[in-house]
């Protein structure tokens, strides 16, 4: 009686995986369809159902070609390598690999730049923590930033990310929250400052803002001397644009481009701290009310920068 009910069960299972096997064959079929008609969204939502009932690895690249048609560069990023590391398929492998290489320059980024992080810092995207002062690869859309650190105000910022292969670089000048002494026992607590005139407060959020543009700027000055000194080798290799051979020519061609990357990423850090500094200033002069944080954000661009300067004042 117990083999007759063991056997049973293995044959209930059995069939329900075989029903699994081919629900993920049809919605592997339906999306490879999809996929041919360029409707890549619903394409991917086949995939990902298949993947679900029956995780392959021919799936995933599927997943992967849909992601880079809607705009998942980082997802697809990610699963490229994924193949390119560990596929035992050699035609797959390979076009995974190929694609890692050729889809890398695309892929956006984001930058959450904190100069001097305090003790206990921690930075979360969309409620996934985050390095600060780290590149992080990014799919289209928008995002929210939170950096909490014990002694400052919280700090939030949205992020839109929408443009391939560009980096962009939010400034964070975290505000400490000003001490006050509790009516009752006397003891000294930390809670934000009132939202009302406080010109002590003011000053040291002013001073805060100058500093961080302070720092901001001499980044940029630093970024523009490594760039002088790329275009310096690269005029050594080929003076005047004349170069020995074809290897010198790369090597200079190389170079320049180098030093005009860090030309762009030293406008956009000057200018950043000039504004942020010139906030500062007139956080100083015109004693607004509560300042809780100033976020810049940097576009780097063929032929200069877009700098947009953000917060509550």
């Amino acid at each position: 009686m117990r083999a007759a009910s063991s056997l049973l069960a293995l044959a209930m299972l059995a069939g329900v995986a075989r029903g699994e096997g081919n629900a993920a064959d049809e919605a592997f079929k339906k999306g490879r369809e999809l996929l041919k008609d360029n409707k890549f969204k619903e394409a991917c939502e086949q995939f990902e159902k298949s993947q679900a009932l029956d995780p392959q690895l021919g799936t995933q690249f599927n997943i992967a070609q849909c992601d880079e048609k809607i705009g998942k560069l980082a997802s697809a990023m990610a699963i490229y390598r994924e193949l390119a590391a560990k596929d035992a398929n050699a035609a797959r492998k390979a076009a995974s690999s190929e694609r890692v290489t050729s889809l890398a320059p695309q892929v956006p980024k984001l930058i959450v730049q904190i100069a001097s992080a305090p003790a206990g810092l921690t930075v979360q995207l969309d409620g996934r923590a985050i390095a600060p002062n780290a590149p992080v690869e990014l799919d289209f859309g928008d995002y929210t930033v939170v950096v909490h650190a014990g002694g400052f105000t919280d700090f939030t910022s949205k992020v839109h990310v929408a443009d391939a292969g560009r980096s962009t670089t939010l400034v964070v000048a975290l505000v400490p929250v000003a001490p006050v002494v509790g009516h009752d026992t006397g003891i000294e607590t930390h809670e934000p400052a009132p939202a009302g005139p406080a010109p002590s407060h003011r000053k040291t959020y002013a001073v805060a803002t100058i500093a961080a543009g302070g720092a901001v700027a001499v980044t940029g000055l630093v970024f523009g001397v490594m760039a002088r000194s790329k275009w310096n080798d690269a005029t050594a290799i080929c003076p005047a644009s004349a170069c020995a051979s074809q290897a010198d020519l790369d090597r200079a061609n190389a170079l320049r481009d180098s030093a005009n990357s860090r030309a762009t990423l030293s406008t956009v850090l000057v200018i950043g701290g000039g504004v942020l500094a010139a906030a500062g200033v007139a956080l100083w002069v015109t004693a607004p009310s509560e300042q809780h944080a100033v976020a810049l954000t940097a576009h780097p661009s063929g032929d200069g920068a877009q700098v947009t300067l953000s917060g509550r004042f």
